[in-house]
């Protein structure tokens, strides 16, 4: 193989002969100058390399072309000619180039689409995290879940009962989780601030707020304000902690001091303990009769109101807003339409002697429409806040476990209180503290000591009936002179502990139990 055959001048000089259109001229060793005639009559000078001999035909795969005669020279040629030669028989670097550069170009737009992917994949992970802000910003929170709760079922409670539920908000849930978005609140927190009320000896307060949130959490899924599988939707309510006073710890306890502090009358009712609040006992009434109402500075509105629950069952709030037109002296009947009641049923109340006696006291201080009216405030009813704060800023008991030292600091404290300065034991009865709402309470322990039938006790109360779904829709008799009897009863034996004597206590209801073996 002889290389090297052409000079630069003969490469120079090079023309096609007459009717020539191509030629080549070979410098040997596969490197050759091909000579081609422009549109314009000058010649196109071009290095070529081609592999296998120059009689053979070869296919484009077999030759490259190095450059032009004015981009690049002989020698320049010649070198990158010898670069091009296989190193062995059979071989192709001139594939085996555009082998690499294919690959080198595929392996370039593959990088390329992998850039072009991963700017799509970030550009829409931006847009993403955009929307989920817009999202996040536009969320409900649980504070703004309450407000819309309290505009609309809020507003359906009685007035006392939505001050309540707003103030466990306000106090307990909106401090903790108010500001939460709602579908990233969790029941850990709530739980925790349940705990630490508890500790403080406020365990019925934490269950109210816990029943509370769980009750506008499901409210707001009915409204599709929140997901149906939010957690706290599966909030279950701590176990009642049994707390156990220094009076009932074993070390401590004295069958004599018990009955000392609280008389005869608490024998039995220690199933009353276990339970909240208590019931009067008719000595009590008695003594609340005959001793301390006669002598409190409570006004006739408050005294008479409390008398007019304890002969009637109705509940405080009821009573309050008791309206004459819904009065009926004549027949002994009193009404509390359905918009006046907690459960939005219509109760029918029978009124006994001792009931319209109360009555007949306010109507003949009528001022208004109300049968308990406001004091100072025009064409309004008395609050029961303040019925319920006369009773209680009256009492004022010393605890079994407090020194003396404990029990006068406490009592300073009490007598700041311009309210509580007088009188501030008045109210004070055998039995322990005693509120506005035990009244109720005594109501039915009453009739059951009078012998009235636990579910009769229910209709004077109106409670709702475990057999309203079933039976209840069916049996549908009212038991109306039942339940007139049963107020009867109970406003007889009321105007005998105003008296000053002890009811007579029926035992018809007594059933003597046979001795087995």
């Amino acid at each position: 193989m002889t290389l090297h055959q052409l000079t630069v001048p003969e490469i120079k000089n090079a023309k096609l002969s007459p009717g020539q259109s191509e030629a080549s001229l070979n410098d040997g060793g596969g490197l050759f100058v091909r000579i081609r005639q422009r549109a314009n009559g000058t010649m196109q000078k071009t290095f070529v390399f081609r592999l296998g001999n120059l009689r053979h035909t070869i296919g484009e795969a077999d030759q490259r072309s190095l450059g032009g005669e004015g981009s690049i020279t002989l020698q320049h040629a010649r070198t990158e000619a010898m670069r091009l030669r296989p190193a062995k028989k059979g071989d192709n670097p001139i594939a085996s180039k555009r082998d690499a550069e294919r690959l080198e170009a595929e392996e370039r737009a593959r990088r390329q689409a992998e850039e072009e992917a991963q700017q799509q994949r970030k550009l829409a992970e931006i847009e993403a995290a955009l929307a989920a802000e817009c999202l996040e910003a536009a969320a409900m929170t649980m504070d703004q879940l309450f407000k819309a709760w309290d505009a609309n079922h809020g507003a359906m409670l009685d007035p006392h009962w939505r001050a309540v539920r707003q103030s466990h908000w306000r106090c307990h849930i909106s401090t903790v989780v108010g500001n939460c978005k709602v579908h990233r609140t969790d029941k850990q927190a709530m739980l925790l601030h349940y705990d630490k009320l508890v500790r403080l000896g406020k365990e019925e307060t934490a269950r109210r707020v816990l029943a509370l949130l769980k009750q506008v959490i499901s409210w707001g899924i009915e409204r599709q304000y929140v997901a149906d599988d939010h957690p706290i939707t599966r909030l279950v309510l701590p176990k009642k902690q049994r707390m156990v006073k220094a009076d009932q710890r074993p070390d401590n306890f004295s069958i004599d001091d018990y009955l000392a502090a609280r008389g005869d009358d608490a024998v039995g009712s220690d199933l009353e303990d276990a339970l909240a609040g208590r019931a009067l006992q008719f000595a009590e009434l008695i003594t609340l009769f005959q001793e301390k109402l006669p002598r409190s500075t409570q006004a006739q509105t408050g005294t008479c109101l409390m008398r007019l629950m304890l002969s009637t069952g109705i509940r405080s709030s009821e009573a309050v807003r008791l309206r004459w037109q819904w009065i009926n002296l004549e027949r002994k009947l009193m009404i509390i339409p359905a918009g006046s009641m907690k459960k939005r049923k219509m109760h029918h109340v029978h009124l006994s002697d001792f009931s319209i006696q109360q009555l007949e006291a306010m109507l003949a201080i009528r001022t208004g429409d109300f049968v308990f009216p406001a004091p100072r405030k025009e064409n309004d009813h008395v609050l029961r806040t303040n019925v319920g704060n006369d009773i209680s800023s009256r009492q004022f008991y010393r605890s079994t476990d407090e020194t003396d030292e404990q029990f006068g600091a406490r009592l300073a404290k009490r007598m700041t209180c311009r309210r509580s300065r007088k009188n501030f034991d008045l109210y004070n009865l055998p039995g322990g503290k005693w509120t506005l709402y035990d009244l109720r309470r005594t109501v039915a322990t009453r009739l059951e000591e009078l012998g009235i039938e636990r579910d009769m006790v229910g209709r004077v109360l109106a409670h709702a009936r475990p057999d309203a779904k079933t039976t209840g829709r069916y049996a549908r008799h009212n038991h109306w002179e039942r339940r007139c009897q049963a107020l009867d009863l109970l406003g007889e034996a009321l105007m005998a502990c105003e008296a000053g004597r002890m009811p007579t206590i029926q035992a018809d209801n007594i059933v003597q139990l046979r001795r087995m073996g």
